[in-house]
């Protein structure tokens, strides 16, 4: 079968390799549908890499298929179910995992990061990682189950309600999951920021109420000019430093501050006392909701297919690639069993 193969140091190579098959009892052998680039993809592919790939490995882990195989211990799933997998393998035996946190697991494996992923035809997973995609929802929409559970999980933390002010910090792939399951959970008063023309026509007609460029427009400006008070939640989907000191100036007194973006390498200074004072909660989030975003996606307002700008067959995928680091891309879906329709 072809797959992406990550050699380490910025290489991707499309190749053939051998199929996958059952190795341990539990195993399933998912055939392919649709997978779906992610922003960590990027970052591990840079020179030095932002993130932690290792070489070897079948890269991509956001990604769902049909069953085409299953051990002989695998029970709920049978061969032609649709299934999303969650990439995230959790040890069983830390503190995290043996204290109801495993979503925080700090032995994890990881498909498509650390064992082989999605970006192929075939690939091997342990049943315990997949869950039933429903019929009605598409390959484009069951490849972004899981940055939609992010996404999910993530809200449950600050609880958002139609009634809230709320800003929203990133309008890539994950900024736009986001604002639509903002709209979703009924939010009638959202500020975004994008970086840019094209990123800033993306959120708008994703849904976007009011959209701040932050290369033009002032947020604090903006705020202050459309709403009477400050935000109730502030959203941080982009994980630069700069964001968590602008966030407390525009947060309301018993505000909800939420940390989603990654760069640990990024820092931030803030001053304790405006905390303690204003009791402002602050909550980062790592978690995944499958049972949730699987039935969110079921909800036809929803509207992740409105980001999707880019299909590619695998042999394509660093054309996918090139497009999201110049950020002429949103969001790219890899097909890597031939793109819908040309069966």
């Amino acid at each position: 079968m072809k797959a992406a193969i990550f050699e380490g140091e910025g290489v991707l190579t499309v190749k053939d390799i051998p199929a996958p098959k059952i190795v341990k009892p539990d195993d399933v052998i998912i055939k392919v549908e649709a997978a779906s680039i992610c922003g960590s993809d990027i970052h591990g592919l840079a020179v030095p890499p932002g993130q932690y790939m290792k070489p070897g490995i079948i890269y991509g882990h956001e990604f769902s298929g049909v069953v085409a195989e299953v051990g002989d211990e695998v029970t709920g799933f049978a061969v032609g179910d649709r299934v999303a997998v969650n990439p995230r393998v959790r040890c069983g035996s830390c503190y995290e995992c043996t204290h109801g946190r495993g979503d925080l697991c700090s032995n994890s494996d990881h498909y498509g990061q650390l064992a082989d992923g999605g970006f192929a035809e075939y690939a091997r997973t342990s049943a315990k990682q997949l869950y039933h995609v429903a019929d009605g929802v598409s390959p484009d929409l069951a490849a972004q189950t899981e940055p939609l559970a992010c996404v999910v999980s993530s809200l449950r933390k600050v609880n958002p309600i139609p009634m809230d002010y709320v800003i929203l910090y990133g309008a890539g792939p994950i900024g736009l999951t986001f604002l639509r399951t903002l709209k979703a959970f009924g939010v009638k008063n959202l500020i975004m920021t994008a970086k840019g023309e094209d990123r800033v026509a993306e959120a708008k007609a994703c849904g976007a109420d009011i959209v701040v460029d932050v290369e033009k427009e002032n947020i604090e400006d903006v705020v202050k000019a459309n709403w009477p008070f400050k935000a109730d939640v502030i959203i941080d989907a982009v994980g630069r430093g700069a964001v968590l000191p602008e966030a407390m100036k525009l947060i309301n007194p018993q505000g909800r501050i939420l940390l989603f973006g990654l760069d640990n390498n990024a820092r931030s200074e803030i001053a304790p006392g405006a905390v303690v004072l204003d009791e402002i909660m602050i909550v980062g989030a790592l978690g995944k909701d499958f049972p949730g975003a699987l039935e969110l996606l079921q909800n036809e307002e929803l509207g992740l297919e409105k980001f999707i700008t880019h299909r590619f067959t695998l042999e394509d995928i660093h054309k996918g690639i090139e497009l999201m680091r110049n950020k002429k891309a949103c969001r790219v879906l890899i097909y890597p069993n031939g793109l819908p329709g040309n069966d």
